[in-house]
Formats: C-alpha cells, structure tokens, sequence
C-alpha cells in the first residue's frame, strides 16, 4: 500500500460519486466552515487521483471528508480563503475500493494512540498553558500531564517506531532518562543487541561518554571543546564535527559558562531575575506562570523578512513532500529565523519586568533558547493571593470588577432564577417564612432576611431591562397567569383558600414566598448571607438559568473584561484572536465563544454561607 499524505489546492478536488454520504451532506457546514477558518483543518480528508484529460492539471476525488470539503468550498466563495488553498488530504491507490474506505472512516472510530495523546499535551504546552491549567481542563493528574510531556521529548524517530509496534511503551519510557535524541537513537538503532530491555537502555544512555550530536557537544562545538583540554574520539569515517566528547563533566561546565555569558546580556533588559538550564523541557516549563506580553507590530523591513521566510518555508515544506531530504536542515534554520522575528511582535513594560524573569536554556538543535515573561510558582501563587484580596467579594475577575450597573443586572437574574425555584419547592419556602418570622420576632439580632413580609412584590425589570426575557422570569410568569385565573376576588377569597388541598396550599403559599424574595444588590448587602443560604438550599446552579449574551452582559463591560471572560471561559488563544477587534465586534464574537461554555462571572457562582461551611 503506497498511501500518503499531500497538500491538494483546493482548486483541484471535487466531490466523489463513491462517498457514502448522502443524508444531510451540508448539515451545519456554515458552522464547520467557520471551525475551519478558525483553527484550520484539523482531520485531511481522503482522495483518490483522477487521471488528467486534454491537458488539465490533475484532480482528485474526495472519497472520505465529504462536509469537511464543502466547508472549505463555501469559504472560497466567501473569499475568506483562496482557490489554491493547501488541504491536506490522504492519497490512496487507485486498486483501493473508495466505497470501502468511505464506509470505514464513518464507520470505524479507532481510540487515539498513546503517541497522538502526549503529543497533543506537548503541543497544548507550547501555546502556554501550565501543568496544572492542563491537569485541571482534562481531569487528570498533574503526574500524568508531566509523564505525557516528557513522552512526548522523546526523539521523534523513536515515537514513529513506537506507533509501528517495533517498540513497547516499557521501552520508550527508559528514553526519557536522556535529553539527547541522538543519544536516545544511536542506543535503538545503533545497537546489535538481539533484545533491548528497558533496563538495558537506560544503563546504555547513562554511559559517561556524550555523542557528537547531543545538543551540548553542538553548542560548545569541537573546537572549543577541544581548546580547554577535551578529547573527542573518533573513526576514520566520521565527519570532523561527530564522533563522541570523552570528558562529559568538562563538556557540561563550558555549556554552563557560555549560557551564564548569554544571561548576562538578557538581565541587562531589566528582568528581575534570570536563570540558566542545560536542560529545560516542557514539564520544567509548565511550572511556571506566564506575564501577558504586549502586542506589538513588526517593522516594516522584519514584516517584509517575515513575508519572504515564509514563502522560502513554503517552497521547502512542497520539496520535503516531494522526497527532497536536504531541505530538512534549511527547513529548521529558517523556522528558527521565523520564531525570531515573530519574537520580536512581544514586548513587557518596565512595571512587568520587575516581578517577572527569563531563562536562558539549551535547545534541542543545540542553540540557545531565551523564554522571557516568565513569574515563578511562588509569584504566580502571591500575584494571585493578592489579588482576591483586593476584589471585592462578588464581580471580579482578575481584579477587575464590573461596574455597579451591571452587577445589580445580574443580581436581577440570580433573584429570578430563585423565585422560580423557591415558588416550586413548598418545603423550603415555608421554612424561609418560618426563618423570617423568628427572626423578625424572637431574634431581631441575628442576620436580616432577603424575604419583604410588607405582601409587596418587588419589581425586576427597574434593576434588568433583560431580565423579563429569561427563561426563569417566563417560567414565574406562567406561574402568575395560571393563580390568577384560578384565585376569586373579594369576599370569595377566604372560602377559596379554604376549600384548597393541602398541597395545593403549599404550593400557594410558596409562590406568594417567592413573590417577597428580594436579593437585588449587586455589592453583597446585609442579606446576602440569607441569600446564600436559601440558593444552597435550593441546589441554585446559574448555568441553567442564565448565558452570556451581548445584549444582557458582554455589551456592557470593558474590552479588557470581555477578553478576560473569553480567556477564562475558553482559552487564552481564544481571547487573543479577539484582542485586536472593536468593542462592538468583540462582544458579539465572545458570546459566540461563550455559547457552549459553562462560564459564570463571579457573581452567579456557587458560594457557601459561612453557617453553611462551619456545619
């Protein structure tokens, strides 16, 4: 089977007769296409050649990804991307049954591979979140995101024949015990040991003698090495720059002194600390805390670089996918030439710099790696410490709290959604009566209840002009309309509520609870404790009650708040795509983002009342 993987301009597929697809082919395209717009394609799709006629460029049918196609059609349409927009797609032969291969990618689901899973941890890492911000969105242990990181430093060589079968995970494992993936190779492929335990590989990388292709020997080079006294071994076929560096501890402390010489440079930016690692990977990196940098635009000569390095990157990727294995090494200078200029976009104010630092390491390819912005564990925990003890107690998110307006808006929302549940659960609105009652007449001392028992109704819509159409508001409503049909007037009354079941009564009785409740006060006022109490009680949960929208939230903070809910509802990407959008446009396109995600301010989240946590 010679099946691989090309980039097709999308200018050169077409649909497939074979796909077995044919029910609800553009079922929510509109939605896929904006995915795709938005983090790219993220599955190729399947294709086979078809032969070209009368001179046309080749084409090829889309056998398997039928939707995924569609998608990335309407978006051409739409100009949003090009006719030659490259889509990664697998080529099959042409022997292969296209409707076998259509039926089995819809059909046969196979669980991700282990090599796919800490791969996928690796590549999170890079964009920025921590150990533990991964542990917690996926629910796994910090020790298992630090295993998957450190799986994932293992020569990729080495993965691939993990994922072959040539390798069990016992053995990929012993790698992680060298940084080197020349060392970590030269032992697996190099070796003519019959069988290669794990112990055996592990006693094998930690031999004294440090290749000519580890990132240290790289970084000090064999001339210097050579210079302070070190002997490199050789044979008469290895090249002058391989070949193994015989005095390990001597190759280590020359690394350290030339990374201490590039730290002292960086500390001359004003960081308030600097430090240097021979090693540092991704679980090392995911202990610290990251200082927003600021954004800037590149130079009009690092944006015309920038264009060219891409285009060069562009040319080299289509050679590699033609078997040109040379362009491997240009392609890795010119990705590190990119990330260079791309740096240069980052920026920290003079104010950051002074709480945060940098660390000079050594990188894979054996250059020096400078990661700046960095807050250690102990500043991340302090900057956090101190900021919930400057926010008030409801409303904030990171130390931003909304304006009083908007609290009182949502503290409408909070008052709806526990009438609507107060009115329907009998038992507990006659204890909160009962609650109020003792309290008005036997311990007027003790907190103040959130229950009117003037028989005054307290109006919703002068604190939320939104409020009326939430989905605890309608559902009261109809509560309202229906006793109000059913409850005579006058001298009727008494007689009606007599002849009431006694269930019928209570659930009276609850509603007219729920009609007093008054927890309007977005600052936390002399009855939010009572408040507390009765939503925990209640088993209150917001996020069936009440969603982010622009109209009743997002379109009424500040942009920095817009970005932080995004950023802490979704992602932190996800806020940065917006960064740069108009408070109008920003707010729409964060409740896009805020749809599907069970967000919360501050506010409208679970809290216990201090009685609560002391039972």
């Amino acid at each position: 089977m010679s099946n691989r993987l090309k980039s097709i301009p999308l200018c050169q597929l077409r649909p497939s007769k074979a796909n077995i697809r044919k029910t609800n082919r553009l079922a929510d395209i509109e939605a896929m296409a904006n995915n795709i717009r938005e983090k790219d394609l993220l599955e190729n799709l399947v294709v086979q050649s078809v032969p070209p006629r009368n001179g046309h460029a080749p084409s090829f049918e889309v056998v398997a990804g039928s939707r995924r196609f569609a998608a990335l059609k309407l978006l051409a349409k739409q100009r949003k991307v090009s006719r030659d927009y490259p889509v990664r797609c697998l080529v099959l032969d042409r022997d292969e049954s296209a409707v076998e291969v259509s039926l089995a990618e819809n059909m046969l689901r196979v669980p991700v591979h282990p090599a796919d899973q800490f791969g996928a941890f690796a590549a999170i890492a890079k964009e920025g979140l921590s150990i533990e911000e991964m542990a917690a969105r996926f629910g796994v242990s910090s020790t298992f995101v630090e295993q998957r990181l450190k799986l994932a430093s293992v020569s990729p060589r080495l993965v691939e024949e993990y994922r072959g079968g040539a390798m069990t995970l016992e053995q990929l494992t012993a790698f992680t015990l060298s940084g080197s993936h020349a060392a970590q190779e030269e032992v697996w492929f190099e070796r003519t040991y019959a069988e290669m335990p794990a112990h055996l590989i592990r006693r094998l990388l930690t031999e004294a003698k440090v290749c000519g292709d580890d990132p240290r020997a790289r970084f000090i080079g064999t001339k210097a090495y050579e210079a302070a006294g070190g002997l490199i071994i050789r044979d008469l076929f290895d090249a002058e720059d391989e070949g193994y560096f015989e005095d390990g501890q001597l190759l280590d402390r020359l690394v350290q002194q030339k990374l201490q010489q590039k730290a002292a440079d960086v500390h001359q930016e004003g960081w308030q600390w600097v430090e240097v690692h021979a090693d540092f990977g991704l679980v090392q990196f995911g202990r610290f805390g990251r200082m927003p940098a600021v954004r800037t635009a590149l130079s009009e000569s690092d944006q015309s670089r920038h264009s060219s390095l891409g285009e060069r990157y562009d040319e080299l990727v289509t050679a590699l996918e033609e078997g040109d294995e040379e362009a491997a090494a240009e392609l890795d200078r010119l990705s590190a030439e990119i990330t260079d200029v791309e740096d240069k976009q980052e920026s920290w104010t003079d104010e950051q710099k002074r709480t945060a630092g940098a660390i000079v390491a050594l990188a894979q390819d054996g250059s020096v790696e400078v990661v700046r912005g960095l807050l250690r564990p102990e500043a991340c925990s302090e900057s956090a410490t101190s900021e919930e003890a400057k926010a008030p107690s409801n409303g904030a998110i990171n130390g931003k709290s909304y304006a009083d307006s908007v609290l009182l808006d949502l503290s409408a929302y909070r008052t709806a959604a526990l009438r609507e549940l107060l009115a329907g659960n009998p038992r507990t609105a006659l204890t909160a009566l009962l609650h109020t009652l003792v309290t008005e007449l036997f311990q007027r001392d003790t907190m103040p209840s959130c229950l009117s028992l003037s028989a005054s109704a307290v109006s919703l819509e002068r604190a939320s002009e939104t409020v009326g159409d939430s989905k605890a508001t309608k559902s009261f409503s109809t509560r309202h309309e229906a006793w109000v049909q059913r409850l005579p007037h006058g001298e009727y009354l008494w007689q009606s509520l007599e002849q009431l079941e006694d269930n019928e009564r209570h659930d009276l009785l609850a509603y007219c609870v729920a009609l007093t409740l008054n927890a309007l006060d977005g600052r936390a006022g002399r009855n939010e404790e009572h408040v507390m109490q009765l939503a925990s009680r209640l088993k209150l949960d917001m996020r069936e009650w009440w969603q982010p929208t622009q109209a009743n939230f997002l379109g009424r903070l500040k942009k920095e708040q817009i970005l932080a809910a995004v950023s802490e509802g979704v992602s932190q990407q996800a806020s940065w795509r917006l960064a740069k959008l108009k408070k109008e446009r920003m707010a729409k396109e964060a409740e896009k983002l805020l749809s599907d995600s069970p967000w919360l301010p501050e506010f409208l989240r679970a809290r216990e009342s201090s009685s609560n946590a002391t039972t």
